[in-house]
């Protein structure tokens, strides 16, 4: 039932030129506390709870239902060079754990780290959330042109499609901001898929050109990579940086990696002014979190 809700709630956001346009609408969902003077970056939603990440490894939990903040802890993961640039639940949990492990991309250029996915497990006993980390899944580019396939430039964001078990690590063949990529006709947007590692086979997991079970490369059509999620083979993407940047406005696309192309694209600039940071898929709407105290919700109802 779940599925099918969300899978009706795709096809009314699309047209014949794979463009979302109204009926849509975007809109405020919660205001977030401001527990720390360092910006919002991934986000991701499980039973009923928003794990909003910050910049350097700390996390906020909120309410799904009352909005209101339940706990702040601190990542396992805590530094500075841990952007926290997305953060995306996987399907299997630790024992004793309370949710199943997110697998976290640290979005920082030049990091020891840059190709490191972190997979953290989160515990709340009365109140009280602690983090470890209980995987480190690092991709190695090294064969890839040997094997035909396009290296990215770097700072991979790891998303996992929950239903088919694989992880995809999004970024482009250049670095996507607009000073450097140019025209967007001289980029495109890159998605190599893996299976995704179990728990079990260990804490460190090197991910190789031999491992890559496909490769999407589509259109770039906008700069600034942010953060984003999956659902069923789709990448739900967020780009841009609000309206103080015009060159680079806010932008969300849907990627289908089975056909390997954008099915959907949204222009939120007029109603997200805020710089888009991640997104989620829950419930059959999509969450954006901002690099404000903002999360907005996008819904097929006017």
């Amino acid at each position: 039932m779940k599925l099918t809700f969300v899978f009706i709630f795709i096809l009314l956001f699309l047209t014949v030129d794979g463009v979302a346009q109204k009926p849509y609408a975007v809109r405020q969902y919660m205001r977030q506390i401001k527990l720390h003077k360092v910006p919002q970056q991934g986000m991701d939603i499980v039973k009923n709870k928003i794990f909003v990440l910050h910049d350097g490894g700390t996390c906020h939990v909120y309410d799904f239902k009352t909005k209101k903040v339940i706990s702040s802890f601190d990542l396992a993961s805590k530094r500075k060079g841990n952007h926290c640039n997305t953060g995306n639940f996987g399907i299997e949990k630790v024992k004793g754990a309370s949710f199943p492990v997110m697998y976290i991309s640290l979005g920082k250029p030049g990091d020891v780290d840059e190709f490191v996915c972190l997979v953290e497990s989160f515990t709340e006993c009365k109140g009280k959330y602690t983090s470890e980390i209980v995987q480190r899944i690092k991709m190695d580019q090294s064969q890839f042109e040997a094997k035909g396939l396009k290296p990215i430039w770097g700072c991979p964001n790891w998303v996992v499609d929950r239903e088919r078990k694989h992880l995809w690590a999004f970024s482009a063949i250049k670095r996507t901001i607009r000073s450097v990529t140019g025209p967007f006709e001289s980029n495109k947007y890159v998605a190599v898929k893996y299976r995704l590692p179990k728990l079990s086979e260990g804490k460190e997991i090197v991910l190789t050109a031999n491992d890559v079970l496909d490769e999407a490369v589509m259109e770039f059509d906008a700069y600034a990579t942010q953060g984003g999620t999956m659902k069923d083979g789709k990448i739900y993407y967020a780009f841009g940086f609000g309206k103080k940047h015009p060159e680079s406005p806010s932008q969300l696309r849907v990627y289908d990696t089975d056909k390997q192309c954008i099915v959907q694209r949204y222009d939120i600039t007029d109603d997200v002014p805020e710089e888009p940071e991640d997104v989620a898929v829950y419930k059959g709407k999509i969450y954006l979190n901002t690099n404000s105290d903002k999360i907005y919700v996008i819904t097929s109802e006017q």
